[in-house]
């Protein structure tokens, strides 16, 4: 399938600690890739809001990649105006949102709430990086846990993301599997979601009852764990349940990773049932053919 006239509705620029470009250029690949749809969503994380030594933590005695996600507060208030500058300007055909993705919100539900109040705001992604009072799944050793420990982190998780999809208020549900990157992927352990079937099932609902959907995150398939987040037999149930919003996103950190990865979640969205995608506008989805 030709990237042509889809959406990449998760990127992140020099407004995500963990991110490198201009937001300027992310749209200028966006636009030589002839996208529809780009949405700039640099990491609010909740839960890392302040510095680190907000939380106890002294950061000259802290490794800097242990640190990095620390002072999202910073990032994002730098953003704010060079965004809304970017996203006022004209780019043709292509439309370009300004979004977030809100990690961890219940994990600190004030800031939440004053992020997802910024009227300027077209689109929330809901995320979860790490369960409550634990590290981001990137930091944890999975090869040291038994598969009893592994089993009831991935059950905690899971009631989590159930949790926030309640909460609701974001517009899509960010890489439902993101533990699997590193479980599956990065450790090779062996994972069948269908032992938490009851509770995805529930996520799914609740999404489909609050209008809101999932995404599509095609940055998996780049990884060890070969597949997008969630993969084909998740993205069908929630069709089968009655989903109809889908997002597709790269989670790109620089400008060349615009859009990677885009035509595959169209043609896994597509074998699922899907004929359209969405993009947002000022918290409405706005559909485009797959």
């Amino acid at each position: 399938m030709d990237i042509k006239g889809l959406i990449d509705c998760h990127t992140h620029c020099k407004f995500s600690p963990d991110g490198r470009d201009e937001p300027s250029e992310l749209v200028k690949s966006a636009q030589q890739l002839d996208l529809k749809a780009i949405a700039i969503t640099d990491h609010c994380e909740c839960n890392t809001w302040f510095e680190p030594e907000h939380y106890g933590i002294d950061s000259s005695k802290a490794d800097a990649d242990d640190i990095i996600m620390y002072n999202c507060k910073s990032f994002h208030l730098a953003s704010i105006q060079p965004m809304k500058e970017l996203v006022r300007q004209s780019f043709g055909e292509l439309a370009v949102i300004h979004g977030v993705e809100l990690g961890q919100p219940l994990q600190a539900p004030e800031i939440a709430d004053e992020i997802v109040g910024d009227e300027e705001l077209d689109y929330v992604i809901g995320s979860l990086h790490n369960n409550s009072g634990m590290l981001d799944f990137y930091y944890l050793r999975f090869d040291e846990m038994s598969p009893q420990q592994i089993n009831s982190l991935l059950g905690d998780y899971f009631e989590q993301v159930l949790q926030m999809c309640e909460w609701g208020a974001f517009d899509i549900l960010g890489h439902l599997t993101y533990p699997l990157r590193y479980i599956c992927g990065k450790y090779n352990i062996s994972v069948d979601t269908d032992c938490y079937k009851d509770t995805i099932v529930q996520i799914f609902k609740t999404l489909i009852s609050n209008n809101k959907g999932i995404e599509i995150n095609t940055s998996g398939l780049f990884t060890d764990l070969k597949k997008t987040m969630p993969d084909a037999k998740l993205v069908k149930l929630y069709r089968e349940l009655g989903g109809e919003i889908i997002s597709i996103g790269s989670d790109a950190h620089c400008a060349e990773d615009v859009g990677r990865g885009a035509a595959l979640g169209a043609e896994l969205a597509k074998e699922c049932g899907f004929d359209r995608a969405a993009y947002f506008i000022k918290h409405k989805p706005v559909f485009v053919k797959l």
